[in-house]
């Protein structure tokens, strides 16, 4: 047999078999490997947070703090809120699940740019785009990127934490 398939077939059994070599060996699940471990989440299990005022967020997997690893959370507000323009660091991925999220990009809120989401519609927002939003009540967003999940104002006056960070 021609050497250059046997070292094809030894790599190609070698790169088929590291991942169980790595778990034997005691490797741990992280946010970038999520094939380490098998996780589920119910809705009861969520913890929610303020994120601005009327919205809230829990976190489903993942450190949306951390640095380069995957994230994934949920976003929610009881009633009509306004997302002023701001932007990321890394692309963020939205899915609507429930009720109705409406967004635009720019660097000024402009209500008929909105452009709205029902349920199962997606958008996915490029790192550092300036853009805006509508909760509508009783929605629910599910976002997923690369952390860290950070929102920059573009009008620092508009930070609902200004006050904690002076």
């Amino acid at each position: 047999m021609d050497t250059q398939v046997v070292r094809i077939r030894v790599l190609a059994v070698a790169i088929l078999l590291m991942p169980g070599l790595a778990f034997a060996q005691g490797s741990k699940p992280t946010a970038t490997n999520p094939a380490a471990s098998h996780a589920v989440v119910t809705p009861d299990q969520l913890a929610w947070k303020p994120l601005i005022p009327g919205v809230e967020m829990a976190v489903v997997s993942g450190d949306p703090d951390k640095k380069g690893g995957l994230y994934v959370i949920r976003i929610r507000s009881k009633g009509e809120v306004k997302v002023p323009p701001h932007w990321h660091v890394t692309d963020e991925h939205i899915t609507v699940l429930a009720g109705s999220f409406l967004v635009a990009h720019g660097d000024k809120y402009d209500a008929s740019k909105l452009i709205e989401l029902k349920p199962g519609a997606h958008s996915m927002i490029p790192a550092t785009m300036r853009h805006f939003g509508l909760h509508k009540a009783g929605n629910v967003i599910e976002v997923y990127g690369e952390a860290p999940f950070v929102v920059n104002f573009v009008n620092p006056e508009d930070d609902p934490n200004r006050a904690k960070n002076k």
